[in-house]
């Protein structure tokens, strides 16, 4: 079973540097990562906290940096199926608000875990609430691609999300990661997404936000951490952002 919670001393000191820098810290989505074949064991809980601080663009007007949080619950329906929920919390301009949700279906195929090709694919529905009050339903895809080649991991998520309000549109939001082990526990890497979801004013890839993380993936113990720092490329893109997510492995 794995459980995204913070338990060890590391947890603790990274989770005050995050407080501390919200006091000071929109556009980043409430689920920065990108996604491999970790999954719940079949009949058995997963559980998931992704926190994120980020300074949006001076265009979105606001006054304080924007603190974002989801909280998973995943459960193995099959040895190789976990169906997922949601929430989206966030704090900025001293207001805590609730954005939404999502729930969600991931399959991961057996196929040999120590060769070259790993694959999966992930489906959810999700609901959002921006900051500027704009409600927004679409379906995800998210086919799962990764290749192993030594102390280095390639993954592609190239994600497509349909909008299902009214107005409804197909957009492609891909992410990529670049990951190399320095240890059998530590890994440092890259991470690139690009946030497509429609919007009337962004009409080419200058005008789309489009952020690149280093980030860092540790064991400790049971438990495993992704810590990232990003930075946007583009004009409409979040000007830097802090991302957190820890799980708990109790097997």
């Amino acid at each position: 079973m794995f459980l995204t919670v913070y338990r060890s001393p590391q947890h603790w000191l990274i989770c005050l540097l995050l407080t501390v820098v919200s006091c000071s810290v929109l556009g980043a989505p409430f689920e920065i990562k990108v996604h491999d074949e970790l999954i719940a064991e079949y009949q058995e809980s997963a559980y998931e906290v992704e926190t994120n601080l980020f300074q949006a663009p001076a265009s979105q007007g606001l006054k304080s940096n924007v603190f974002q949080t989801r909280l998973e619950y995943g459960y193995g329906v099959a040895k190789n199926s976990e169906v997922g929920v949601n929430i989206f919390l966030s704090s900025y301009n001293g207001v805590s608000y609730v954005n939404g949700g999502k729930v969600s279906y991931m399959y991961i195929p057996t196929h040999d875990e120590e060769g070259l090709w790993h694959y999966g694919v992930k489906n959810e529905i999700n609901y959002i609430k921006d900051v500027g009050g704009t409600e927004t339903t679409f379906y995800e895809l998210t086919p799962i691609l990764a290749m192993q080649l030594n102390e280095w991991r390639f993954t592609v998520n190239p994600s497509v999300d349909i909008v299902l309000n009214k107005n409804s549109s197909a957009t492609f939001a891909p992410s990529a990661k670049v990951a190399y082990g320095l240890t059998h526990s530590v890994d440092i890497g890259m991470e690139y997404y690009a946030d497509n979801l429609p919007n009337k004013s962004l009409y080419n890839i200058t005008q789309q936000p489009h952020t690149a993380y280093i980030v860092t993936d540790t064991k400790y113990g049971n438990s495993s951490f992704n810590f990232g720092v990003g930075k946007g490329v583009t004009t409409n893109s979040d000007n830097w952002v802090i991302k957190l997510i820890a799980s708990l492995n109790f097997d």
